[in-house]
């Protein structure tokens, strides 16, 4: 009686010890699941190489995101990406109409620009507007399609285009280099016609 007791507990212990081990596994695997769609939807989140993230808002039935290139706008041409998303399911939308307008603060004109997508990224949707002054520009963009409409708007600074500043440090360094090259060579110019004036002049006594 007392042998088939514990042989009783014997396949209890079995049973639970292996509820365990499959309890555990399932936990390893949930895991795993989840960091990797945290790590699909943060790489989704990351801004196209060469822009930075302007914003995203909920407009209508639409979440909008805006990108701009360069990251740090300055006068002349700014290139926007607009991402398109159903605000309910959070599937991306490739048959809307996308319209981008940059209005500035202060003076210079409205402009205008449709967005456009292509076979080969039907996410997003580009443009590029000619931001002609510098200071505080309004970036518009307006979305249609069968779901309704939606618009947003979102501030950008632009800087003014000059040769020094913080967002532009590597076009800064190689205008300094390419000046320093410039002025090198002029002194090694200058240099090698006075030794050979003076190559000459010894050469003559």
């Amino acid at each position: 009686m007392r042998g088939r007791y514990l042989s009783i507990r014997l396949k209890d212990f079995r049973v639970t010890r292996s509820i365990r081990q499959i309890s555990f596994i399932f936990a390893i695997v949930a895991a795993a699941l989840i960091a990797t769609a945290t790590t699909v939807q943060a790489q989704e989140e990351e801004p196209i190489v060469g822009y930075a993230i302007l914003g995203e808002d909920i407009a209508g039935p639409y979440s909008i995101q805006v990108q701009v290139s360069p990251p740090n706008p300055i006068v002349g041409i700014t290139r926007v990406a607009v991402r398109v998303r159903d605000a309910e399911t959070d599937e991306d939308l490739s048959e809307v109409f996308v319209r981008v307008f940059g209005t500035p603060a202060d003076e210079g004109e409205r402009q205008y620009s449709p967005a456009l997508n292509s076979p080969a990224d039907r996410t997003f949707y580009l443009s590029q507007l000619d931001l002609e002054t510098a200071g505080q520009w309004a970036i518009d963009v307006e979305v249609e399609s069968d779901l309704g409409q939606g618009s947003t708007v979102m501030p950008v600074i632009v800087q003014s285009r000059v040769r020094s500043g913080s967002g532009n440090g590597w076009g800064t360094a190689l205008f300094v280099l390419i000046s320093l090259s410039f002025v090198g060579g002029a002194l090694w110019l200058w240099y090698s016609s006075k030794q050979a004036l003076r190559e000459r002049e010894e050469r003559g006594q």
